[in-house]
């Protein structure tokens, strides 16, 4: 086990961050495919999700820049730009995740990262841009995986917490900040951030969706002030109120944290998400389609359909009221009977699954209110992809068991998947693309790593 002093885990962590310039092209070609999903994902929500409109607007009454806007097509100040492109990030929930770390690596620090792009003075070009993002998703990924309890136990929702370290270091990566710029950075960042789990219990809140705006945007605007050599905290993770003894109240291992630290990056192990839904439903819904096209099984004869879940996924089925009938698309998302009812009548899930009419089918509320989940405390916390479902209709009985979604990196997503995922979201850019723009736009999101200047594919998001 590694030894570590948590009086020096920040230093040792900027230490690798700074001094890291270029990634394994394994790792470098992983960190571009999750470039390439997160602005697909982000141009969809340009329109999906009306919430991060007033974020646009709010950015162009106050800001004047260069940064690009996904989706929208505009320009504003780096910080602002970061913000409307994090307010997209996850508000289809459509992102890439890493399973078993229960995160998502890349949402914030990717709004941020492109960003910076069009600020910087110099060129950045795409092997400098890919090596930030991909730094960035594995300290986020090393910081969840560090967990023994979810702080959300704790009443925090630790999502945007983490993406704020993703953000603060993909932006601090490319200002070329220096180790104690970069423990700056993340307690500048840390300082603007809270977020509380009290959004879980209000189903009509739209901060669940655009969430990873804050995290995007401080960790900008942390990166920007301590490469003006603003000092922050000596030690913002691992020290005495730090951010692991802080948020995660003393319940983690730091020694995950720097287990092979710069010989395997975590960020290169994430799922890319074949159904716009919260990561925790997918076993449900693999289960769910299987069962669809079983002989003989036919939705409108279900008499009762049982899940087993785990503890993490517990909150995919309560209150049952709501997630039976949930009464916006990110409810919907976050809901293993809504989604399973829609895989076992339409045979899909697509994002045309989470539109009004559709969260008010009643052959799919008809379903959903047949679901009963029941909690296996042999399955591990973070096997939040691991699930089965059985279907009772008379007689017969319909079972699916998922050890592993779809889409993890032992089932990955072939390309033509990837391609049309890519296809099917940009059909919803609130400024809608060319198809000449659309095949120029893939061309050079795929050819990123071989680009001296990162500009050459901002220029098309705007």
């Amino acid at each position: 086990m590694v030894h570590v002093d948590l009086g020096e885990l920040s230093r040792r962590l900027a230490e690798h961050v700074v001094q890291t310039d270029s990634l394994p092209n394994r790792e470098l070609l992983t960190a571009q495919a999750s470039l390439i999903d997160a602005v697909a994902v982000s141009i969809a929500a340009s329109t999906l999700t009306p919430a991060a409109r007033p974020f646009l607007e709010v950015a162009m009454e106050t800001s004047h820049g260069a940064s690009a806007i996904i989706g929208f097509g505009e320009r504003c100040s780096a910080p602002m730009a970061a913000w409307v492109n994090g307010a997209l990030a996850h508000g289809i929930d459509y992102e890439d995740t890493h399973d078993s770390a229960i995160a998502h690596p890349h949402a914030a620090a990717i709004a941020a990262a492109l960003a910076i792009v069009d600020y910087r003075a110099d060129a950045i070009s795409g092997t400098e841009l890919l090596t930030a993002i991909g730094l960035a998703g594995d300290l986020v990924c090393r910081i969840a995986a560090s967990f023994d309890v979810s702080p959300d136990t704790f009443g925090w929702h630790v999502t945007p917490w983490l993406g704020v370290f993703g953000a603060a270091t993909a932006a601090g990566k490319l200002l070329k900040l220096d180790a104690n710029q970069m423990i700056a950075a993340w307690s500048l960042s840390m300082s603007q951030m809270a977020s509380f789990g009290e959004l879980k219990y209000s189903p009509l809140s739209d901060v669940r969706s655009v969430r990873d705006a804050f995290a995007a945007k401080a960790g900008v605007l942390g990166a920007m002030l301590a490469a003006r050599n603003v000092r922050g905290y000596d030690e913002p993770l691992g020290g005495k109120a730090g951010f692991l003894n802080g948020v995660a109240r003393n319940q983690y291992q730091p020694a995950r944290i720097l287990e092979d630290l710069g010989e395997k990056f975590l960020g290169a192990e994430v799922s890319f998400k074949p159904w716009p839904a919260c990561r925790g439903t997918h076993a449900y819904i693999e289960a769910g389609i299987a069962i669809s096209r079983m002989p003989g099984f036919d939705a409108s004869k279900v008499d009762e359909i049982e899940v087993v879940i785990n503890q993490k996924n517990e909150m995919l089925c309560v209150p049952e009221e709501i997630k039976r009938a949930p009464e916006n698309a990110i409810g919907a998302k976050f809901s293993i009977p809504f989604t399973l009812a829609t895989a076992l009548v339409k045979g899909e899930v697509a994002i045309a699954s989470f539109e009004p009419d559709a969260l008010q089918d009643p052959k799919i509320l008809s379903v959903a209110a047949k679901v009963r989940h029941r909690l296996d405390p042999n399955i591990p916390l973070r096997a939040t992809t691991k699930g089965s479902v059985t279907v009772r209709a008379g007689k017969d009985e319909f079972s699916h068991s998922v050890e592993k979604a779809l889409g993890h990196p032992e089932k990955p997503l072939g390309p033509a998947e990837h391609k049309a995922k890519f296809d099917d979201c940009l059909s919803y850019a609130a400024r809608p693309f060319s198809d000449k723009t659309r095949t120029q736009l893939w061309e050079c999101l795929n050819q990123l790593h071989t680009l001296n200047d990162a500009r050459k594919m901002t220029a098309l998001l705007a």
